[in-house]
């Protein structure tokens, strides 16, 4: 019967096609004509506002796989209004047009009162689906929400709680992160702020705790802010858009929680002691914090916050609920002795309500979720040393991704050039980087919420009493230094946490990654050694280190960035090795990785190198480092020239400093070389152009360090007098640079290192 349904919009006199001109209404009554659950019962037109207007479809559904007598009040037939809005950018919308359609069920849109409920059939938004949607898949969608509310399964049990209302205000109110907990503090205050736009007034209100003692001080003139906090109730779905005081109340009250009571004593709170003076242009924002139920047995899962602007000012809505008294111009609380017999006042019900939508600030917890983190893994202490260009935008990714708790490590200050590519400011030149970079990316999150440490030192300075504690309890160190010194020193350091080293070369072309094992068994000095190897023997090392600014020199080494390099190189390598780093650290193994850029096509080629197992030798005053890549080398340079003596020179680099020996590689017997089982001249032709190679790809570091030659079969690594003689030779040649002279015995089953007089098996 007519009186069962709620009319929406006017009905066209018959079912005719020729009344609708939306295509999408056009394609889905031809659908519904030759559908065996889904009959048409007539056509209608709704005039909206600003010249919008829906075209709907009034259907029955009768599905036979609803019970006739389900606990949820769903009908084998149900009558449907399916609404399609003239703007293309609307979803499709059904409307259930009985009066009686059960409220209580999940997943209900609502839409204001005295209008039909919809059903919530889609999660995602019309922009998506629109673009798989059909009518056919449109009726089979709200076949099965019939079906399965019925059921009682539509709501999955793993599925998080219903929202209490679903709606979008003119206004929006920013809590912050751990509000909830907060809350229950009877120290604090919640206080609104007002964020003023260029354009349109205020839109955002945030809340700010502070002491309650300060509250007064910092209320708003314009806003009064109410907290409710009430007892929890259970989640069921949500609830019409309640449009007056009264209307709140009502639904409050149904699920249990005594709202009126709630507001009255918290308004003569506020007015204990000194009473208030009436504000006329004041408004109350009423927050409601709710705690939700899954069932009345259990504990709340969580709680939902919903906020509502009322156009009175405290005094009045006080006075209006019956809380407030005015005497000699001040409001005063009107105290409770007893059960009252007077008639309670009633006019507070008709005061209209605005929704206000309420959001959280984001916390750690859901930026590590949002960035696809996992927070066992996510929290841990760094140190990142070095915040310049580089580790600067690092440290901004890692922050707003919520990747550890870092300490920030550097003695430079912000000059005026760096901050083209620096994530500091112009208003922070003259600030150390340390303090400019703990500064931003701390205003990532809500004042207070995320913390960081600043040590304005270089970490060469490992004098430093708190530099050395906060490495020590760290559990990772990221050396963004861009010096060759950092991680050599890192490496010498028994109490340093694993480290990791991420530069990039001067072009700003190519990025590179060298990482420790977790047992730190090869450390970073080790992988800087096996990397120059890989560029000394791969394509992509020719241009690999190409704008180096010559031999190695205060600020112009192989990982100087003081070049020209556009703030977008810059950024896309922080991208690639904040979640290069952050992936890899979560593995045991090291690693060594470069990425290069084609600067033309955008593309970003990886080159993985695998590091090999570390060797360190005495020699004497020296100590003397290779691996186990260069130790298969010359094995097999060895055996290819078996049954004769073959040799050639060593290429490497000294670090005088630390008495460091690093051996890089060994290049095979020059073509004119002369060797037999008794004994091997090294030749000279190409040697020149290789070591010209060595130096201009790996700017300048890796040099000739002295020589390298096997003996033959059976043979053990000792020295023979030629090679004492030919040592001696070397010492000599070398002593006008002051190096020392390397020499590498490689024997039947041993290799010997001689440098000097001194000897190491």
């Amino acid at each position: 019967m007519p009186g069962d349904f709620i009319p929406f919009g006017e009905p066209y006199p018959d079912l005719n096609p020729d009344h609708l001109t939306l295509p999408i209404a056009k394609r889905t009554l031809s659908v519904c004509y030759n559908s065996k659950d889904f009959e048409a019962v007539e056509l209608r037109r709704l005039q909206l506002l600003n010249g919008v207007f829906a075209e709907i479809i009034v259907v029955d559904c009768v599905n036979d796989q609803i019970g006739s007598k389900n606990q949820f009040g769903i009908k084998v037939r149900e009558r449907l209004a399916l609404v399609f809005l003239s703007k293309e950018d609307q979803m499709p919308e059904v409307r259930a047009l009985r009066r009686d359609f059960p409220l209580e069920v999940l997943h209900l849109n609502y839409y204001g009162p005295r209008q039909p409920v919809g059903l919530c059939l889609y999660i995602d938004t019309w922009t998506g689906i629109e673009r798989t949607w059909t009518p056919q898949k449109f009726l089979k969608r709200i076949f099965w929400w019939l079906t399965e509310t019925a059921k009682g399964t539509l709501h999955l049990r793993d599925q998080p709680l219903e929202q209490m209302y679903y709606f979008e205000g003119s206004f929006e109110l920013i809590l912050p992160p751990d509000f909830d907990d907060k809350i229950k503090d009877k120290t604090l205050s919640l206080i609104p702020i007002l964020i003023e736009r260029s354009v349109g007034g205020f839109k955002i209100i945030r809340g700010l705790f502070i002491r309650k003692d300060q509250a007064q001080a910092n209320q708003l003139p314009e806003i009064n802010l109410l907290t409710l906090s009430l007892p929890p109730v259970v989640h069921s779905g949500p609830q019409p858009f309640p449009n007056t005081l009264g209307q709140v109340h009502d639904q409050f009250s149904k699920r249990g929680a005594a709202f009126f009571d709630l507001l009255c004593n918290l308004i003569r709170e506020k007015a204990a002691g000194q009473g208030l003076d009436r504000r006329p242009l004041g408004r109350c924002l009423l927050l409601l914090h709710t705690p939700l139920k899954r069932t009345p047995d259990s504990e709340p899962e969580r709680y939902e916050s919903r906020a509502f602007l009322l156009p009175n000012d405290l005094t009045t809505l006080g006075e209006s609920i019956g809380a407030l008294i005015l005497i000699n111009g001040k409001y005063y609380a009107i105290p409770i002795l007893g059960e009252s017999k007077s008639k309670p006042a009633t006019a507070w019900r008709d005061i209209e309500v605005m929704p206000i939508d309420v959001k959280s600030s984001v916390d750690q917890a859901f930026a590590r979720a949002a960035s696809g983190l996992n927070p066992q893994t996510a929290q841990f202490e760094g140190v990142l040393a070095g915040v310049g260009a580089l580790g600067s935008s690092l440290s901004e990714i890692w922050a707003k991704e919520a990747w550890g708790r870092w300490t920030f490590i550097d003695g430079d200050i912000v000059k005026a050039h760096n901050t083209i590519r620096h994530i500091a400011k112009d208003w922070q030149i003259g600030q150390f980087k340390v303090d400019a970079v703990k500064e931003i990316v701390e205003s990532t999150y809500h004042d207070g919420y995320y913390t960081s440490q600043a040590i304005p030192e270089s970490i060469s300075n490992w004098l430093n009493p708190q530099f050395q504690e906060t490495v020590r309890s760290a559990n990772l160190l990221i050396d963004s230094t861009t010096t060759l010194e950092v991680p050599r020193d890192l490496s010498q350091k028994s109490d340093a946490p694993r480290s990791i080293s991420v530069f990039l070369t001067p072009s700003g072309t190519d990025s590179v990654l060298l990482l420790e094992n977790i047992d730190r068994s090869l450390r970073l000095d080790s992988l800087e050694a096996q990397y120059y190897r890989a560029i000394l023997n791969n394509p992509w090392g020719e241009g690999h280190l190409k704008g180096h600014l010559g031999h190695l020199t205060v600020g112009a080494g192989c990982r100087d960035i003081s070049a020209i390099i556009p703030i977008e190189l810059i950024q896309l390598h922080a991208a690639t090795l904040a979640r290069q780093v952050r992936l890899k650290s979560e593995n045991p193994e090291a690693a060594i990785q470069i990425w290069h850029t084609d600067l033309v096509t955008g593309g970003v080629t990886p080159f993985v190198i695998s590091p090999e197992s570390s060797y360190l030798g005495n020699l004497g005053s020296l100590k003397i480092i290779w691996d186990e890549g260069f130790h298969k080398k010359v094995r097999q340079l060895r055996a290819k020239g078996l049954p004769n003596e073959t040799g050639g020179i060593l290429l490497g680099y000294f670090d005088l400093k630390l008495r460091n020996v690093y051996v890089v590689d060994a290049l095979p017997a020059p073509p004119d070389s002369q060797g037999d089982q008794t004994g091997f001249t090294r030749g000279v032709e190409g040697l020149q152009t290789a070591l010209k190679k060595a130096e201009e790809r790996t700017a300048g570091i890796v040099s000739y360090i002295g020589e390298w030659h096997s003996h033959p079969k059976n043979s053990s690594s000792s020295p023979s007098a030629a090679d004492i003689y030919l040592l001696a030779h070397l010492a000599r040649t070398l002593q006008d640079d002051g190096l020392p002279a390397v020499m590498l015995i490689v024997g039947e089953n041993d290799e010997r290192w001689i440098v000097g007089k001194a000897a190491v098996e």
